[in-house]
């Protein structure tokens, strides 16, 4: 009977922590929008990569983790997964920051699966099914819809061509990341251990970005406001770090079809939160193409082929 009760208990206890992930990566781009004026996407692309690291290293680290095979191909999976993680930080804050945070976080995340795809395909040489090709041009349209009509918002934030190649750039480096922490999981990493060392490269990969943004820049002193070390620990230590732990523990009893469906929580808490704190509108085309895309998400998560990078 205890045992039957603990059976019950565990999985309800590891959708909570995968539910409370999905919502945090979600908190992303409005985190970002509330901070001070001024905000670079380099400087708070770095620190967030920077400080999400240091919060996977120290669960790394205090808990006990599985002997891993490390070789070569370890070196070259964590260099290419930093790439990866370098990319999409600026990128999706820039994505966000053009797009707003609603339409910017949804193409990123409605991109992921499909550049994931295209990656089993060259590289892998795996097979693509149906559904993979058909929530793929669900999503293009989507997108192509959105930037024809352009977007009407109560805020000065207006969909550019810029914003969209940049929310796509991002969901390229979150399939590369997610691509390699697959295959570094593969070799026994854990995946909070395989984030943190790819998180690190990424973050000495931004760092002499950030520091020529910062010293050409005539206002860099939102650093170190209380609103702007706020939003960067927010972003580094709950988004990137606490968030992925929780996913990462959330998985150790759920199947991974479960976990995935449950991080369709992540584009909702985005686009509640822009449409609740941000006050962001969209005209009755836009909304109906971020619907389109979101469709296409779903279609993407259904074949199996949304990234592995948070997997266990």
């Amino acid at each position: 009977m205890a045992s039957r009760c603990q059976n019950v208990v565990m999985p309800r206890r590891a959708i909570i922590a995968v539910i409370a992930a999905a919502a945090l990566f979600g908190t992303t781009g409005t985190a970002q929008a509330l901070g001070p004026d001024g905000t670079s996407v380099w400087v708070v692309g770095t620190i967030r990569i920077a400080l999400g690291a240091l919060t996977l290293w120290f669960f790394a680290l205090t808990t006990r983790q599985q002997k891993a095979t490390i070789n070569r191909r370890t070196f070259m999976l964590v260099a290419t997964g930093g790439c990866g993680a370098a990319i999409y930080q600026p990128a999706f804050f820039a994505g966000v920051e053009q797009c707003g945070v609603a339409v910017g976080t949804v193409i990123a995340l409605g991109s992921g699966p499909m550049f994931a795809g295209f990656i089993d395909r060259v590289v892998r040489k795996q097979q693509l099914g149906t559904r993979w090709y058909l929530g793929t041009a669900t999503m293009l349209i989507g997108v192509a819809v959105l930037v024809a009509t352009g977007r009407n918002t109560t805020g000065p934030t207006q969909l550019s061509v810029t914003g969209v190649l940049c929310a796509l750039a991002a969901g390229l480096g979150y399939a590369i990341y997610a691509q390699t922490t697959s295959s570094l999981i593969s070799q026994k990493l854990s995946s909070t251990t395989a984030l943190a060392l790819q998180f690190s490269v990424a973050a000495i990969i931004l760092m002499p970005f950030m520091v020529t943004d910062v010293v050409s820049s005539t206002t860099p002193n939102w650093i170190w406001s209380g609103s702007g070390a706020v939003m960067l620990l927010h972003l580094g230590v709950l988004t990137a770090g606490v968030a992925y732990v929780l996913y990462g523990w959330g998985l150790r009893t759920l199947p991974v079809s479960t976990a995935v469906s449950i991080t369709l929580v992540e584009p909702l808490t985005a686009a509640g939160a822009a449409f609740l704190v941000l006050g962001e509108r969209l005209s009755a085309t836009g909304g109906m193409a971020t619907i389109i895309v979101v469709i296409g998400l779903v279609v993407l998560t259904v074949t199996g082929r949304l990234p592995s990078a948070r997997t266990q």
